[in-house]
Order: structure tokens, then C-alpha cells, then sequence
């Protein structure tokens, strides 16, 4: 048997097996996690007012934040990938400038977003500035769950190495150690943000579609107590609350 006869049975038995396990990604089952995420945001947040959603997407997001009493304005690139498919009035934006006065927002949010942001650092002061003095951030990041569960189901269904998922790390091996927790809260602290609260979104997926669909969401909970949480959810303040006020 040749080399490439060998290697074309070898893919078939891996792929007849892996195939079932990694299934297709429906945009039905990526709702239901994006959906889950988003209700963990919403019991952070103490109270409704003017949001801003960064790297807004389609803007389904945005849409369930206006259905649960926020004004909600959203942004993003005009080269994303999701122009075509907008649902909510996402605004155009070139990136670097939030276009919007400062001190407008009590809520900024973003989802799986600050990583694909290569002036992270100095996207920081953009996020101060339109923030009220006390409005809270919200951001929603890939976890070293999710790096490493990712990094050992992509050559199943691909067949190639892994690449970086985001812009802080030059491959797949180093986002381990750039999507640390404390990784992201040093840059949060390092920018001049308090940090109110962090919690785990308790919720295990990968970026390779592990059983989709097949495996439902309060599965994924409970894979997420020996799996690890695919995300981590920081809640940020500009400013520190005065003693004895009332947010």
C-alpha cells in the first residue's frame, strides 16, 4: 500500500468517525449559545439605559437588548462579514472611532470582539470616552477552554493546524497564554478600568462545532463544570461608585 493510499484510508476511518462528532454549524444551535451568553450579561447589568454594542454583527444582539428595555445603538466594520445579513440598524464605523459623543452610554457591550481588535489598548480610551462616569463595560471573550479544545478538534475536521483565532498572539499554541483571564484583566487594569465583577459564561462549545446541535444547552452546562466555560464575561467600571450612591 502506498504512502498516499495509506493516508486517504487513514482520513476515511478518522473522518467516518469524527464526521457525526463534528457536525455541521447551524446558525439555529449558535443562536441558542449566543443566546445563553447574552442572559448571563443581562442579570449583570443593575439597571436599563443607553447601550452600545461594538462589533455588532448582524445586530440579533442588539435586537434582544432593545426587546429587554434598552436603547441600543450598535457598530461595526463595514468590511464585516455580516454586512448582508444585518437585521438590526447596525452603524458603520472605521474601527478606531466610536461615532458618538462621549459621556452617552451607560452600557457599552461587546461579544467575542476585543480580541479581533489589534489597537486593543487604545481602543480602551474610545470605550471611557462615550461612557457615562457611571456606565459599566461589558465584554464577552474567548476563554484557554475554548483555545484548547479548539486547537485539539480543528486538524479532525480540517485537516491542517490550527490558526490564531484572534490578533494577540502570532499562532494557535500562544492564544492559550493570550486568552488567559488574567491576561485580559491586566490590560483592563493596565488601561485605567475597575473591574466590578467576572464570571464564567458555564457554557462549554468550540470554534469546530462539537456535536452542534446534538449536544443541547443544559448539556453544554454541565460539560462545562469538567470541560471549562468557553467564555469569560468581565464587567468593567469607568469610575469607582461614590460611597453610600445609588447606581
Amino acid at each position: 500500500m502506498s504512502r498516499a493510499t495509506l493516508k486517504a484510508t487513514l482520513k476515511r476511518l478518522v473522518l467516518g468517525i469524527s464526521n457525526p462528532l463534528l457536525a455541521r454549524a447551524t446558525l439555529e444551535h449558535l443562536c441558542a449559545i449566543r443566546m445563553h451568553e447574552l442572559d448571563t450579561v443581562l442579570r449583570l447589568i443593575e439597571r436599563r439605559g443607553r447601550l452600545l454594542e461594538i462589533g455588532a454583527g448582524t445586530g440579533w444582539q442588539s435586537r434582544a437588548m432593545a426587546h429587554r428595555g434598552f436603547d441600543v445603538s450598535a457598530i461595526d466594520l463595514p468590511t464585516s462579514n455580516f454586512v448582508g445579513q444585518r437585521i438590526w440598524n447596525v452603524q458603520d464605523y472605521d474601527g478606531h472611532t466610536i461615532p458618538f459623543p462621549e459621556n452617552t452610554f451607560d452600557v457599552v457591550f461587546s461579544s467575542n470582539t476585543l480580541e479581533h481588535i489589534p489597537h486593543v489598548r487604545a481602543f480602551q480610551d474610545e470605550i471611557r470616552r462615550v461612557l457615562k462616569p457611571d456606565g459599566v463595560a461589558i465584554h464577552v471573550l474567548p476563554s484557554v477552554s475554548w483555545r484548547f479544545w479548539t486547537n485539539l478538534t480543528h486538524p479532525l475536521r480540517y485537516w491542517t493546524p490550527p490558526l490564531a483565532h484572534g490578533e494577540h498572539a502570532s499562532n494557535a499554541l500562544s492564544e492559550l497564554f493570550a486568552f488567559r483571564r488574567s491576561t485580559w484583566l491586566r490590560l483592563f487594569s493596565e488601561t485605567g478600568w475597575h473591574q466590578h465583577t467576572h464570571v464564567k459564561s458555564w457554557l462549554f462549545y468550540t470554534g469546530c462545532c462539537v456535536a452542534d446541535r446534538y449536544l443541547a444547552i443544559p448539556t453544554r452546562e454541565r460539560l462545562s463544570k469538567y470541560l471549562g466555560s468557553a467564555c469569560n464575561i468581565f464587567v468593567l467600571m469607568k469610575e469607582l461608585p461614590t460611597i453610600g450612591a445609588k447606581r
